[in-house]
């Protein structure tokens, strides 16, 4: 494996693994409809189109396939284009891959695949109950790669929990936090703030997603690849007003299905991954604690302020 193409390599978290990946020795190929901010070459693709990627997959001996409309907010007024692009370019990425003989290809799924599953914390084998149409097109594009997976294609599916890092969009809840507490307003916090979760550092994703790449296993294999460290929303916003120098107290609720604020019917409390699997077969342990990543984006976004002025 010499020539790894990533599809969707222009985004927070394709950019940050090219460069690991150049970093470790390979040849590395972004895959994408805008051009990355990199020296890395490019290559349009447009994941519904599958000339354009016969074209831009050509030479490649390993796929990382992360591209997909994000965010649930963002999608959940999209129900049918998430399922289109989602699902319907997972399909194309595969019958092209295994049409060109490419012989590993890896796909990013979500820990919204779970939804409320009973399980705590969530394991690969754990029951999958997605609530947003997100999950729901994650989980179908898993099911159909499980069943095309062969000794000619062999396929890896990593399931990220609640990434972050400095480079996120904003519009995600860590760099939202800072941006409202830069401001001096209030942190929203949806229902009780009592959501539980486990943020995983952008570095920690990227390395756990090139061992998943790497790993010589079953034809099939997927992985939770997160931080298994839990903390409520409401923590995190404490958290981020201490660290940016106010009182904790700094927030306010705004009750789930009013004002925008999404429903109960997709709002998930409970999600943490077990990464033992991980942990036993790829080698990984998560290296940046909530703490440390909190201060990393705040030193990033104040040294950004400064070079704008």
């Amino acid at each position: 494996m010499k020539h790894i193409a990533i599809i969707g390599g222009a985004g927070f978290i394709g950019s940050e693994l090219a460069a690991l990946l150049q970093d470790k020795g390979f040849h590395t190929i972004i895959v994408d409809q805008k051009k990355p901010n990199s020296d890395a070459p490019f290559r349009y693709a447009d994941i519904l189109d599958q000339q354009t990627l016969r074209e831009s997959l050509q030479g490649a001996d390993a796929v990382v396939h992360l591209a997909a409309m994000v965010g649930v907010d963002s999608c959940r007024s999209n129900g049918e284009d998430v399922i289109r692009v989602n699902f319907e370019g997972t399909k194309n990425v595969t019958e092209v891959c295994k049409e060109l003989g490419i012989s590993t290809l890896l796909f990013s799924s979500s820990s919204e695949v779970f939804g409320d599953s009973p399980d705590f914390p969530f394991t690969e084998t754990s029951q999958k109950l997605p609530k947003s149409a997100y999950g729901k097109a994650k989980l179908k594009s898993e099911e159909y790669l499980r069943e095309q997976a062969s000794e000619q294609l062999h396929i890896r599916v990593v399931r990220y929990f609640n990434v972050y890092g400095a480079k996120q969009r904003e519009d995600f809840v860590m760099n939202k936090f800072f941006s409202l507490t830069e401001s001096g307003r209030d942190l929203p916090l949806y229902g009780d703030g009592g959501q539980i979760r486990c943020f995983s550092y952008i570095s920690d994703i990227v390395n756990g997603t090139y061992l998943a790449l790497v790993h010589q296993g079953n034809e099939f294999e997927d992985f939770n690849i997160g931080n298994d460290q839990p903390i409520t929303i409401k923590e995190l916003a404490e958290k981020i007003n201490e660290i940016s120098g106010r009182s904790k107290e700094h927030y306010i609720f705004k009750k789930l299905g009013e004002d925008g604020v999404r429903g109960k019917d997709i709002e998930i409390f409970k999600r943490a991954p077990s990464i033992d699997k991980a942990k036993r077969l790829l080698g990984y342990v998560p290296k940046v604690s909530l703490d440390e990543g909190l201060r990393i984006i705040k030193d990033e976004r104040k040294k950004h302020k400064l070079s704008l002025s």
